[in-house]
């Protein structure tokens, strides 16, 4: 009887440590909502992406000369899709970034329909 504990014992053991443990994917929406994100290169036009799941580009003093829209993150959280978009020079409405890294101070995407990279930090 004891040799039948010890066995389930230590095969309860083995099985519990080769169980391997999944990292979350973090979720990048804690990091970027509302907040405005500037070019670090300051070549293209500023982004906010509001927590209420509005978006806005252009100066962040906000204003009529401002692009806005919608946004929303694929359920993979790899691609930022911007949609119903209006502005005095905008030609497309819709369109989608690849999300390549975020965090509270630091935002890297690729723009797809243009395969630019964009490197942005938190404006000041």
């Amino acid at each position: 009887m004891k040799t039948l504990i010890k066995l389930f014992l230590i095969s309860t053991c083995i099985a519990l440590a080769s169980c391997s443990k999944e990292e979350a994917t973090p979720d990048p929406i804690a990091a970027i909502v509302d907040k405005w994100w500037c070019d670090s290169n300051n070549k293209l036009s500023s982004q906010y992406f509001k927590s209420d799941g509005t978006w806005e580009q252009g100066s962040k003093t906000g204003g009529a000369d401002n692009d806005k829209g919608n946004w929303s993150l694929s359920y993979d959280k790899k691609k930022i899709f911007i949609t119903n978009v209006v502005g005095k020079s905008q030609f497309l409405k819709n369109w989608d970034y690849e999300l390549i890294s975020s965090s509270a101070t630091n935002l890297e995407m690729n723009f797809t329909g243009f395969n630019t990279k964009m490197t942005m930090v938190v404006c000041p």
